[in-house]
């Protein structure tokens, strides 16, 4: 598998690495979750994505899925698929495609010239196989219903875990993998911050400390979701905690795992 985070500011370089916005690219078919994948390259790029997952409903990670959804149009019988909980799919109907904030992508897409967007529910435990990945969502702790997303090929499984406080079901079901090959792993707040990162249910590089002592197998693990006001804060802070196997995840660069 290959993975790719894709950059979230206009400038888009090396240089500039600071993530807004959550879109992962896996095999460029592939995509968890919606914030950057829109702003991304051309049309043509994007609509190699037909298989779209959503952690949950915040807006960073949801931010470009409109476009996402316009710029891939066609008209195609077989348009791009969005899995999702079905409170996720309850919130993009009621709150984002509700013909003011954006058309109705979901209630167009039952005219067959018009198909934007095919959705299918998939809650936690759910397994679903796409491109010869199978995908399962567990479920994290976060302020709002929020999944992490095991993807396995014949060869290796990779997990993605983002917008999550202190948890447990993944780390139980990472230590059972045999041929776990890498972990993508949120931290978002520097640790004097702690207090909002408890409010927020996010991590602190000290909170991803302790999550990591969950984890009963030596794999790589890259850090996403740095707060973009606090990123190198928060990059001093995670790689001045001296962990064996810790990266910082680079925008557009390839992370192959077989």
């Amino acid at each position: 598998m290959i993975f790719r985070l894709l950059p979230s500011t206009i400038d888009g370089s090396k240089e500039v690495g600071f993530q807004y916005l959550t879109t992962m690219l896996v095999n460029d078919s592939i995509a968890i979750d919606a914030g950057s994948i829109g702003f991304y390259s051309s049309p043509e790029d994007q609509a190699r994505v037909r298989h779209l997952f959503l952690t949950h409903t915040h807006m960073d990670h949801l931010a470009s899925l409109p476009i996402f959804l316009e710029n891939i149009f066609t008209g195609s019988s077989n348009p791009v698929v969005i899995h999702a909980q079905q409170v996720v799919i309850d919130c993009l109907q009621r709150d984002l495609f509700n013909d003011r904030i954006w058309p109705d992508f979901i209630a167009l897409s039952k005219i067959p010239q018009s198909r934007f967007v095919e959705i299918r529910v998939q809650e936690p435990g759910d397994t679903v196989e796409v491109d010869g990945i199978k995908v399962t969502p567990v479920m994290l702790n976060h302020v709002v219903p929020t999944v992490a997303y095991i993807l396995e090929d014949a060869s290796s499984t990779v997990a993605f875990i983002t917008d999550t406080t202190a948890t447990n079901e993944i780390w139980e079901k990472l230590n059972q993998i045999q041929n776990l090959k890498a972990i993508f792993l949120e931290v978002t707040f520097p640790n004097e911050m702690e207090w909002l990162a408890n409010v927020s249910k996010h991590l602190t590089p000290q909170l991803f400390a302790s999550e990591l002592r969950k984890l009963k197998k030596q794999v790589p693990v890259y850090v996403v979701h740095l707060k973009g006001r606090f990123h190198k804060q928060v990059e001093r802070e995670v790689l001045g905690l001296g962990l064996p196997n810790v990266n910082i995840t680079q925008f557009l660069r390839e992370y192959r795992f077989s």
